[in-house]
């Protein structure tokens, strides 16, 4: 009786000369699968068992295996290529130092890198996609660096007491203010940008500093009193004239440079004191001085310059004309009933009267005596409506005032000549 020893070297020198006879018909596979049920359990993995793959990787020549990356020696033995293994050298050997977890390789000496790691052995992790200032330690993560906070490590943390409603920063560490705000922690308020005189209790305030005024404060309170027309001012309680104005509240008009005895209403005027003319009121008036008896019956006169007559004549009331040598009636202040018509021809008749030269016209300058006429041809009836063509005044009138506006009258002398000559004879 055979050993187990002996029967398993029989079955397989057998199975080895079947495989050597007919390699195709599949005889192997019967004898291989025959051995191996014949065999006990205990001495199925013998050590010399060889895998059917790799029988067959050295029955046709390597070359003639297409990606082959081994040859077979004299006893059949795969052997793979420099830089390939595995049981059919089809594993590429990586470049030294690859990591075997987060690299891999399709060529001998190379290291490509799975996904989330980079580098060239393929140790170092990617981060986050928008990691800013951080880093990580497994892929897609995003450890922020220090000062440095936010989902993308994005945002600094700003310094100790920044008030984020106040300030902000864009480095670490730092603090910067917003509009408003100003100082070391950004906690003090800032005024109105423009603000010139004025300080804040709040953010973008302007409140005026004693003296000044306006929206942004640039405006200075001038003296009380200054005309607000004619004066301004630079400083606060001061008041700067305009040109043409003077005076401590520039309330004063300037009068045109070297009048002399004029004054004015509005700048470089010159108007004239009386008895003062010319451009520069430097020109006295004498010809009311020069003839004291020209004005007559108490009647003030008032010297004029050439162009305006010469002088004017202030008649008291009850006087008309220009030497006031007309007598008047004075009107009656009672209402008066309306006179008849049959009175019309008398009123004629005193309106022919009063064309013909009455006493005081017959008085001629040269104090020609004349027989005083009786007081009853003096009077006469009642007069009709009479017409009073000077004011009744008794105070003396500017002649600046009146200057221009009294109607002149032509000169009496002629036609008082006349009528002296007509009395005469």
């Amino acid at each position: 009786m055979m050993t187990p020893l002996l029967f398993v070297t029989f079955l397989i020198n057998f199975s080895h000369q079947l495989a050597q006879l007919d390699a195709n018909n599949g005889l192997i596979r019967v004898a291989a699968v025959l051995g191996a049920s014949v065999l006990p359990i205990g001495l199925a993995a013998g050590p010399r068992y060889v895998p059917k793959w790799k029988k067959q990787a050295c029955e046709i020549p390597a070359s003639q295996h297409p990606n082959s990356h081994y040859i077979c020696d004299e006893a059949g033995e795969v052997k793979c290529l420099p830089g390939w293994t595995g049981d059919l050298c089809d594993v590429p050997i990586c470049r030294k130092g690859c990591d075997p977890l987060q690299g891999y390789c399709r060529r001998p000496g190379e290291c490509r890198c799975k996904l989330g790691f980079y580098g060239e052995l393929c140790d170092k992790c990617v981060a986050l996609p928008g990691c800013q200032h951080g880093r990580c330690n497994v892929s897609f993560e995003c450890s922020c660096d220090p000062g440095w906070k936010g989902m993308f490590c994005s945002e600094p943390i700003c310094a100790p007491d920044c008030l984020s409603s106040q300030g902000y920063c864009e480095r670490p560490g730092e603090c910067r203010c917003r509009l408003g705000w100003q100082g070391p922690k950004c906690k003090q308020c800032a005024v109105l940008p423009g603000c010139a005189h004025g300080t804040c209790q709040g953010p973008l305030e302007c409140r005026c500093d004693p003296g000044w005024t306006g929206l942004l404060c640039q405006t200075p309170i001038c003296a009380q009193g200054c005309s607000r027309e004619h004066g301004s001012c630079r400083r606060p309680g001061t008041c700067r004239c305009r040109v043409g104005w003077t005076g401590p509240n520039c309330t004063e008009c300037v009068p045109y440079p070297g009048c002399v005895h004029g004054s004015c209403k509005r700048p470089w005027e010159c108007r004239c004191e009386p008895g003062w003319a010319g451009d520069l009121c430097n020109e006295k008036l004498t010809y009311c001085d020069e003839r004291p008896g020209i004005c007559q019956n108490n009647a003030t006169c008032i010297s004029m310059t050439s162009d305006d007559g010469n002088y004017r004549c202030i008649c008291p009331m009850g006087y008309m004309g220009r030497q006031c040598q007309i007598k008047t009636m004075i009107p009656s202040m009672d209402l008066i009933p309306p006179m008849p018509d049959t009175n019309m021809g008398l009123s004629q008749e005193v309106q022919g009267l009063a064309d013909k030269p009455s006493i005081e016209e017959s008085s001629n300058e040269d104090n020609h005596e004349e027989e005083p006429i009786k007081e009853e041809e003096q009077t006469a009836e009642p007069l009709g409506p009479i017409v009073i063509t000077d004011p009744p005044t008794t105070s003396p009138i500017d002649p600046a005032a009146t200057a221009g506006k009294w109607p002149t009258e032509a000169a009496t002398e002629s036609t008082e000549t006349e009528r002296d000559d007509e009395n005469e004879t």
